[in-house]
């Protein structure tokens, strides 16, 4: 990794500080009609996405690359509404382009041409030497753009539904808010400048090399906070495109805007969850450790704060070092047997017949990928379309609970088979998996 990407991911925590105190404090004090300060708060919010794009140059103090880039983000965020308007009101193409095609082509023109002038700027600071290098710096910062006006998905959803009994309570639910949205911001930006220097060493961004992984494990604390963030985000971004697209055939109702995110989400989970399994991996075999279910969990909220505890301080918990190692595995998946059925508790207890099958169906899948010999996708597609078949039948159980016929169950079944929503459930199914497989696994 070059010093000046190392130095601008070390001071990535500088940034979070700032994101958090402006965007909180932006967001929360917004007046409700547009004034003076609604104004200033605009340009303030427009500042620190120009910050937060700019930051690697401004840490590195390269300002020439920031003249260069500065007036592209300028009119990308400060000047996009009144252009936007400009060009739907001059240009005379109302009988072949809608309004809204023309306004969401001109925003991406304009995101094309600034993600263009950074993608070039990087090149030149970095002297990346390799093939196609511009398209490939390219791809990696439209992605980041992506990301960076991705919202929080369900958790979004949770918070903008609920009421508050009062004002420090709304207070600190929305502080807690913003300061998870420039988590992701922030982690979202490390994992951009990291996956930058990979490229820079022409790294293979499926299969880690080992220099990559004992960089990130020589900073293990802040590399797992990183991917880690990212893990949870991108998949509370999968999950509510999955719930909200389960009947979309084929992606039939998804905007072009609709596809780039959620292809930029598929594609930057795989690549943080396959990372985070052979970090832990490359971890377990550098240290002769056997993370099991500590490694298996490090991407669940809440539980992956005490797994990543114990592989951080591994040297201390014996637990991790058994010099069984397969009646270690036993036990381990023993453990996180009994952590799916307290997470399906309630419908094993009212006895619900899907909640029992799922329950059995994803400790069965822990087992098997504790033992297989090698993980493909194969294993995640069999699995989402067991899931499906099975959940299949109660989505539709008003409509069968007269009389069941087997043709509408199988066109169901088909139209479930090629949803968006499935094509999620196993990429999400792949990640989850990919991360326990490396974790209890045995295999070097």
């Amino acid at each position: 990794m070059s010093p000046k990407l190392f130095k601008a991911i070390k001071s990535l925590w500088i940034l979070l500080l700032i994101y958090i105190v402006l965007d909180f404090a932006g967001n929360y004090f917004y007046p409700e009609k547009d004034n003076t300060l609604s104004k200033v708060l605009d340009d303030l919010s427009y500042a620190l996405s120009s910050l937060f794009f700019l930051w690697y140059f401004l840490i590195n103090r390269r300002w020439k690359s920031v003249l260069m880039i500065l007036p592209f983000l300028l009119v990308f965020f400060f000047f996009m509404k009144e252009i936007r308007n400009m060009v739907d009101y001059y240009v005379p193409f109302e009988e072949t382009i809608n309004s809204d095609t023309l306004r969401t082509w001109t925003y991406l023109i304009i995101q094309f041409l600034a993600t263009f002038m950074i993608s070039k700027r990087y090149l030149v600071e970095e002297e990346i030497h390799i093939k196609h290098p511009l398209l490939k710096v390219f791809l990696l910062n439209m992605g980041l753009f992506t990301l960076y006006n991705t919202d929080l998905g369900l958790i979004e959803k949770v918070i903008g539904s609920a009421s508050y009994n009062s004002k420090s309570t709304e207070f600190i639910v929305n502080l807690i808010y913003y300061t998870l949205s420039s988590i992701k911001s922030v982690a979202y930006l490390g994992a951009f400048l990291f996956l930058t220097a990979c490229l820079a060493q022409r790294e293979n961004l499926y299969t880690f090399s080992k220099n990559a992984l004992q960089t990130a494990n020589d900073y293990f604390g802040p590399a797992v906070l990183i991917v880690i963030s990212c893990i949870i985000f991108s998949f509370g971004g999968l999950l509510e495109s999955a719930f909200s697209l389960e009947l979309d055939f084929f992606g039939k109702d998804l905007t072009l805007s609709g596809w780039m995110n959620m292809t930029v989400l598929v594609v930057f989970f795989v690549i943080c969850t396959r990372f985070t399994g052979q970090l832990i991996k490359e971890r377990s075999l550098l240290k002769q450790k056997y993370y099991g279910v500590a490694g298996a969990s490090v991407w669940v909220p809440l539980i992956n704060i005490i797994a990543l505890l114990m592989i951080r301080f591994d040297d201390k918990i014996k637990f991790l070092a058994p010099s069984n190692l397969e009646k270690a595995k036993k036990i381990h998946l023993a453990i996180i047997s009994l952590l799916v059925i307290f997470q399906f508790r309630n419908g094993l207890l009212e006895k619900k017949v899907d909640d029992i099958l799922m329950c059995v169906i994803y400790i069965t899948a822990f087992w098997v990928v504790g033992y297989i010999k090698k993980f493909t996708w194969l294993f995640p597609i069999i699995l989402g379309a067991v899931v499906t078949v099975i959940k299949v039948y109660p989505f539709y159980n008003g409509v069968y609970a007269q009389e069941f016929v087997f043709k509408d169950y199988v066109l169901d079944l088909f139209k479930h088979t090629f949803s968006i929503a499935l094509v999620l459930t196993v990429i999400v199914f792949y990640g989850i998996y990919y991360i326990a497989y490396q974790a209890l696994n045995t295999k070097k």
